[in-house]
């Protein structure tokens, strides 16, 4: 009876943590969004009415210099209440006034929000890796047959430190230095068994691939794949839980397949759903042990949309990893770097949402953020400012869309004022409001509904 209590009280607890580490970073987002519309519009100098973080009704507030602020009860957005915000609204006094400010003071105001959602991001980023953060090293998994690595004698195992005489210690470094070289003799230095060093002359061959945008594009490459087979995690009650597999363990095969990788993985176990494999894992104290492994059939879709069924393990996979990390200036550098790259790849992520390549299944809502936060909050700090990060720029970017009511919406209004040479008539701001917060409901609908469903499966 005790333990069982204990149980109940410790979930309570794990839940309540979750739930605070949650709410805490949806109110930083939402504050760094209003706040750049709040301090772009009084230095462009429109009055301010209210900023509330909230929707509804207030809980708390007080007012400072003509400006309420206050937090309201339903913790899904917040608003910055601008002096004439309101096209029909009608002033005696229209001195400090959005609807009668310039128009290019208008925009900046609108575009405000997104722009303090990616300097957080960046701002984040610098704090992450003046910290240090895990990173994947350069040491080589799978050499691909025919390869130029497997011709130079590069093997399983192996670290590559250099590259044209520069130190290279994560596996991005490498990837991008040999993607622009195609064709081009290169000289690395690779580490052996962990002492010689070995130069090695390798000339990476030119391959057409389809780069994020659908687009073709020709990089080079050498044949290799980093080494990733340590278990990061175990799912409780998952296939690789019932055969004993424990975090910390390194898969050496299965089905006397070497594992050297995610796609070895997928060829020797994910591959195979419902049947035993022999699985051989080297353990922390040294030792080898043989178990067996059932991968559980579920049913997904794949990145078209056709049903299929894999072999879940329930297991997270990480390689060997490096730290990363840099003073100021090289934090700031790198931040600006990981921010435009993650920006690119959400941007990438809704245009194949849109046109149908990859599944709108993927959407989510306040469950799924909330689930996140519970993920990265058993990972430590930077786990949890990282994620606050990458939703802060997607704050940003959905803000950005065209749809009205939403930032992006207004900015589109104020460029066709600029091009039509007035603004944009009260009615048909109206009707697109209206169609705008349909658009906004139904996809919030439908984020909790995949919400919901994930909880289901």
């Amino acid at each position: 009876m005790f333990d069982a209590a204990a149980i109940t009280l410790d979930s309570v607890a794990a839940f309540g943590v979750d739930m605070l580490v949650f709410l805490l970073g949806l109110a930083a987002l939402i504050f760094v969004h209003e706040l750049g519309h709040f301090l772009i519009a009084r230095r462009c100098g429109v009055i301010v009415e209210k900023f509330s973080l909230g929707f509804g009704p207030k809980i708390v507030g007080f007012k400072q210099g003509g400006t309420e602020y206050l937090i309201a009860a339903i913790p899904l957005g917040g608003y910055v209440k601008m002096k004439g915000e309101d096209p029909g609204e009608e002033l005696a006094d229209t001195t400090g006034s959005f609807s009668h400010a310039n128009v290019y003071h208008r925009i900046a105001i609108a575009f405000g929000g997104p722009l303090f959602n990616i300097l957080f991001a960046i701002l984040i980023y610098v704090i992450v890796y003046m910290n240090g953060v895990p990173a994947l090293s350069t040491t080589v998994g799978m050499v691909r047959d025919d390869s130029p690595a497997l011709a130079a004698g590069i093997e399983t195992g192996d670290r590559i430190v250099e590259v044209n005489g520069q130190e290279i210690r994560f596996w991005d470094q490498l990837l991008e230095i040999v993607h622009d070289a195609p064709g081009e003799p290169m000289q690395f230095v690779v580490e052996k068994n962990g002492e010689s060093l070995v130069e090695k002359t390798i000339t990476p061959v030119s391959e057409e691939i389809v780069n994020l945008w659908g687009e073709k594009e020709t990089v080079g490459l050498i044949g290799i794949t980093p080494l990733v087979r340590r278990i990061a995690d175990v799912e409780e009650g998952s296939a690789a839980d019932k055969a004993g597999i424990q975090k910390g363990d390194v898969l050496l095969e299965i089905n006397n397949t070497p594992i050297r990788g995610w796609q070895d993985l997928k060829t020797a176990a994910m591959d195979h759903p419902g049947k035993e494999l022999d699985v051989t894992v080297l353990r922390e104290d040294g030792m080898t042990y043989d178990l067996k492994l059932t991968p559980k059939p579920e049913k997904m879709k794949d990145e078209t949309g056709k049903d299929i069924t894999i072999g879940q393990l329930g297991v997270a996979l990480q390689g060997e990893m490096e730290v990363e990390q840099y003073g100021l200036m090289g934090s700031i550098w790198r931040s600006v770097e990981e921010t435009w790259k993650l920006t690119y790849l959400i941007a990438v992520s809704v245009k194949k949402m849109i046109f149908g390549s990859v599944s709108a299944e993927n959407i989510g809502g306040p469950i799924m953020i909330f689930q996140f936060y519970g993920q990265q909050a058993e990972q430590g700090f930077n786990q949890i400012i990282r994620l606050t990060a990458l939703l802060s720029i997607n704050l940003g970017l959905i803000n950005l869309f065209p749809i009205p009511i939403l930032d992006g919406g207004h900015i589109l209004f104020f460029l066709i004022e600029i091009i039509k040479g007035k603004p944009v008539s009260e009615r048909s701001r109206e009707r697109a409001a209206q169609v705008g917060l349909f658009m906004i409901l139904f996809l919030m609908i439908f984020a909790f509904y995949n919400d919901i469903m994930r909880i289901m499966k």
